[in-house]
């Protein structure tokens, strides 16, 4: 069962893996369609402000990138990023940012945690800053929706005080 599972999550990692290698050599102009054809179905699909609609494929709910296409309204690539960086996560504005523009941003949270006794909500991306494993989180007013601040930090689980 332990061997079902391990393969399971390799192929799935691969898979991601295919779309994004895929993302890197589609140029900008092409058609929607042609990234379609070229990378499979995306994640998640968003419809950000001016008509661009942005196609987000994630390496997996607890993988290390996602990549945001967006498209013009006459659905041609305008560019593809991997947005699961410090810069893009310094981008956040505390006491302005809202849910749905962190969504914008990044596309689905890894985790979300909700602490109602703080009224907050926490969102964590998983990414890699070069070589190190890190870590996102993104506190939420729950009432409000309003980013209150984020927290970028080395993951424990890949540090010598995390490993067993």
């Amino acid at each position: 069962m332990r061997l079902c599972r391990i393969l399971l999550a390799s192929l799935c990692g691969s898979l991601g893996a295919c779309a994004q290698l895929a993302l890197e050599h589609v140029p900008p102009g092409a058609t929607s369609a042609e990234v379609l054809a070229r990378a499979g179905a995306p994640s998640e699909e968003r419809t950000l402000p001016g008509g661009i609609t942005a196609w987000y494929y994630e390496s997996g709910p607890f993988g290390w990138t996602t990549y945001r296409t967006r498209f013009d309204p006459a659905k041609r690539l305008l560019g593809v990023e991997q947005v699961l960086s410090d810069a893009e996560f310094r981008k956040l504005a505390p006491n302005q940012s809202r849910r749905e523009d962190v969504l914008d941003l990044f596309g689905r949270p890894a985790l979300v945690t909700r602490y109602p006794n703080l009224g907050e909500e926490v969102w964590t991306y998983r990414y890699r800053d070069v070589t190190l494993e890190m870590l996102n989180d993104d506190h939420f007013d729950m009432a409000t929706g309003v980013l209150r601040y984020y927290t970028l930090y080395r993951d424990p689980a890949y540090t010598s005080q995390g490993r067993h």
